[in-house]
């Protein structure tokens, strides 16, 4: 596959790989086409023998923006088109992702934000620049959260329904403080420190990594993450059926976007 919206490469000296989102001039908004490409990206990772470590990250001034919105972008029309659509190219691929056999790790800077954020959650280590800023606003947009409800999971109960009830932004040290990442560092060493970890990684017998990764996972399953997801999902799905959604995402402003949602999110910035 040729790609247009990542970049891939491959380093077999020192087994690591980089799937790089590359929509830089988008913020790294997940489209279709990007998502298509890093499954396959990913794929090709995960079946070379010689590469033990994958880093995940994004091009130009953030990690990503969130699912794509703009009036390019072709979304369902109906229920059943958009079950279809959701299933398939993302929840199926970012349950894909948190299973792949080889330690992933997420390298974010800037911006991480809806989709953009559920996509470095699932990597197994998950490192910061300080200027990382991580939100939610799917609620704002009367849906019921995004397609995985990951948040639960990694920043406990209490403080996930904080940030999802009201689509407050979590700040990289923030993130770090409540173990929803694992360390920040300053913008400048963000790539250095990601790499020096990758390359401690690729020194550990790889069929072990992947069997310690598959039996924490499985653990996690026992308390029933997947399961969650899965209900979760269908309850995304229905939420999108609202009037409140469509009014939320701006469904009929699709030209104006970004004005829609500045004008939208004033009621709730004025409030805090």
């Amino acid at each position: 596959m040729a790609y247009e919206t990542i970049l891939y490469k491959e380093s077999i000296e020192e087994a690591i790989a980089w799937v790089t989102m590359n929509r830089p001039n988008k913020r790294n908004a997940i489209n279709k086409q990007m998502i298509l490409e890093l499954g396959d990206a990913f794929r090709k990772a995960e079946n070379n023998d010689d590469i033990k470590v994958i880093i995940f990250n994004g091009e130009g001034p953030c990690f990503s923006a969130g699912h794509d919105l703009s009036v390019e972008e072709h979304y369902p029309n109906t229920s059943e088109e958009r079950i279809r659509w959701e299933r398939k190219y993302y929840f199926d691929e970012i349950m894909y992702l948190r299973n792949i056999r080889k330690p992933l790790i997420a390298q974010v800077h800037g911006y991480c934000i809806a989709a953009g954020l559920v996509l470095a959650l699932m990597a197994d280590i998950v490192i910061v620049s300080d200027d990382a800023i991580f939100n939610d606003p799917v609620v704002r947009m009367g849906a019921n959260s995004q397609e995985v409800m990951i948040l639960p999971w990694v920043v406990g109960e209490k403080k996930a329904k904080e940030l999802l009830f009201t689509g407050d932004s979590l700040t990289g040290k923030e993130a770090e403080r409540l173990g929803m990442v694992n360390k920040t560092v300053a913008r400048g060493e963000l790539e250095s420190t990601v790499k020096k970890i990758a390359k401690r990684i690729t020194l550990m017998p790889p069929v072990a990594v992947s069997l310690v990764k598959e039996s924490i996972n499985n653990t996690l399953d026992n308390m029933g993450y997947t399961n969650s997801m899965k209900m979760h999902f269908a309850s995304h799905l229905l939420s999108h059926s609202t009037e409140e959604a469509r009014q939320g995402m701006g469904t009929d402003n699709r030209k104006n976007l970004k004005d829609y949602f500045e004008q939208r999110d004033q009621s709730f910035n004025s409030q805090t």
